[in-house]
């Protein structure tokens, strides 16, 4: 190992999490880390036990089992904080208007890779982030963390996606108001998107623009909502100091002052690809292509709404990676 970096992971103790997590780990060894030997710290509210952490560690061969360590994150870290009103991200959360509109608990998760996670970070140069269901594929050849000293990159990601323009309602304006200079970078980051707002489908949407103030009296026939393009952020690798700068920290902290990720759902990959292209630049930014998976690519899973969604290629000499998808 070269450079000081670490790989984290922020999980939750449940048999099914567990068992994503002890697969996730096996192809992040096999494929990377035995040979990078990296130290994997597995973030979690506390419900990890002495047992449970075991149950991980053995499945881990070893030559590599002593990289990997828990940590329980600060009480505070997963609770609504005080400046939110949590009735009214009760009630916004209960209009679910998109399939993946997601609970309160998904929030907090954008909230900490977003505000949070810096404060975990400070012993390190640079940090990977794995989801706990995210498995590497395929072999990689290169030190990753290397590669981004070498080349002075402050973040990496795989592909690029685009997020819902209702759940990132606000997001363009917001980013226009508070990095003005940068504006005319905005166009690029975003595409337009119409929504009709008598339409049957978007009566939810609208009640949420209502209770969150954002809504016209009269109600427009159709507004335009901005749909973020973005770094997936299941898996990145980004350089710590950047985080630190004062310009970084404050932006940050407005986001989170706004409220957004829980009035609507920011969500936590359109805001690091936003406060990277705009403070850092795009020439600082890697991709890596390897063939990674998550687990909507692998198997069928109940929405928001109550049904089952499948995102599934449709037969089997076709890969269930996302970067094979996006190609």
């Amino acid at each position: 190992m070269t450079v000081n970096a670490a790989i984290f992971y922020l999980t939750q103790n449940s048999e099914v999490r567990r068992t994503y997590l002890k697969t996730s780990l096996y192809f992040l060894f096999r494929h990377f880390n035995a040979k990078y030997k990296y130290p994997v710290i597995i973030f979690h509210e506390g419900d990890y036990d002495l047992k449970s952490q075991e149950d991980v560690l053995m499945g881990i061969r070893d030559s590599c089992r002593s990289l990997v360590s828990f940590q329980t994150l600060d009480s505070d870290d997963f609770k609504i904080p005080s400046h939110i009103d949590a009735k009214r991200v009760e009630e916004i959360i209960a209009l679910r208007p998109v399939p993946y509109w997601r609970n309160d608990k998904y929030r907090m998760m954008c909230r900490w890779w977003t505000v949070l996670v810096h404060k975990y970070a400070k012993s390190y140069d640079y940090i990977m982030r794995l989801d706990d269901d995210s498995f590497i594929e395929e072999p990689i050849h290169k030190d990753m963390f290397q590669v981004m000293k070498d080349k002075g990159h402050v973040y990496a990601s795989n592909l690029i996606h685009n997020d819902c323009a209702m759940c990132s309602y606000g997001m363009k304006e917001f980013f226009e108001t508070h990095v003005p200079e940068k504006k005319h970078m905005l166009g690029e980051l975003f595409m337009a998107s119409k929504i009709p707002m008598r339409a049957i489908q978007c009566h939810t949407f609208r009640s949420i623009m209502s209770i969150n103030g954002d809504l016209k009296d009269p109600a427009p026939a159709e507004i335009t909502a901005w749909s973020p393009i973005i770094y997936y952020n299941n898996f990145f690798i980004t350089e710590t100091s950047f985080w630190r700068q004062e310009e970084v920290q404050k932006l940050i902290n407005e986001i989170d002052k706004k409220g957004s990720i829980f009035y609507y759902r920011w969500g936590d990959a359109p805001l690091h690809t936003l406060i990277v292209s705009l403070l850092a630049g795009p020439s600082k930014i890697e991709r890596f292509q390897f063939k990674y998976s998550k687990r909507m690519q692998r198997e069928a899973f109940k929405g928001d709404d109550g049904h089952l969604h499948c995102y599934m290629p449709g037969v089997y000499d076709q890969s269930s990676c996302m970067s094979e998808q996006v190609k």
